[in-house]
């Protein structure tokens, strides 16, 4: 699994500047806190489409983070400032318009949850926050 998620971020500039390591450190973390929200939903709402909306926004979750750090590689590559800016703004408008489709599928079928599909995309700042807030009192 871990040599497949390499591949995937396979670019010599996440490599150097270690953006590499800090995704695939924090998708097994991202699943971890997936796995627990979904208990505790599931145990207070009782509701079985709970479980397709938390599975659906953690692979989308972790797609994001794999596409925002590959597109990250590139434009830190990229020698035009305009193209790099272009770049990471476009990066932001697929991955948020693919989050409103899949929030809209939720709401318009009602086959998965939408606090599912929503609450995982907000793992990786969380994350973060932590690591930095742990950091600065090392």
């Amino acid at each position: 699994m871990k040599n497949m998620l390499k591949r995937l971020l396979g670019t010599p500039a996440l490599d150097k500047s270690g953006i590499g390591e800090i995704v695939l450190s924090l998708i097994p973390k991202m699943g971890i806190m997936t796995a627990v929200c979904l208990v505790l939903s599931l145990l207070i709402t009782r509701d079985w489409r709970e479980i397709p909306g938390f599975a659906v926004g953690y692979v989308y979750a972790c797609a994001c983070l794999i596409y925002l750090a590959r597109t990250c590689g590139y434009a830190a590559g990229c020698k035009d400032i305009k193209k790099a800016k272009a770049m990471m703004v476009r990066c932001y408008l697929y991955r948020f318009f693919g989050l409103f489709m899949l929030g809209a599928v939720s709401l318009w079928f009602g086959s998965m949850s939408f606090v599912g599909v929503l609450m995982p995309q907000l793992f990786p700042k969380i994350l973060l926050g932590l690591d930095g807030l742990l950091r600065k009192k090392d």
